[in-house]
């Protein structure tokens, strides 16, 4: 009877809330760097569209591989956490031998990034518990 109450409890707290744990936060992180870079490339669009060069171009669609990373990180967590982390990396070294400045600007949108790649990697570093149904004698 107990354990019954407390399914229906926890049953009722997430349809209220509404939000569901998931258990490939590397993923989930992946996914949160996309809606950045989405959301940055947009308001790139939209202040200069008509001063964009071709490498302003693809890191405005840079959400995108973002994206394909999160939905390989679904099969392959680490390879997409490493790629990922290792292309932002790649993208702040530009920036950052073009000028200081450069680098500087926008950290509002470049820190959130970065926590969210270092998440992403810790977390494909760390092997996912078996559940009972998987352990094999």
């Amino acid at each position: 009877m107990a354990q019954l109450s407390t399914l229906g409890i926890t049953t009722i707290m997430s349809i209220q809330t509404g939000i569901r744990r998931d258990k490939n936060v590397t993923a989930s992180s992946l996914f949160g760097v996309a809606g950045i870079q989405i959301l940055v490339g947009a308001i790139g669009w939209f202040l200069y569209s008509g001063e964009l060069g071709l490498l302003d171009r693809i890191i405005s669609f840079s959400g995108v591989i973002y994206i394909v990373l999160g939905i390989a990180a679904r099969w392959f967590r680490f390879p997409a956490a490493l790629i990922g982390a290792i292309l932002y990396t790649a993208f702040l070294a530009f920036q950052a031998s073009r000028s200081m400045d450069l680098l500087m600007a926008g950290l509002i949108f470049k820190i959130p990034v970065v926590i969210l790649l270092v998440v992403a990697v810790i977390f494909a570093l760390r092997s996912p518990p078996a559940s009972s149904g998987e352990q094999r004698v």
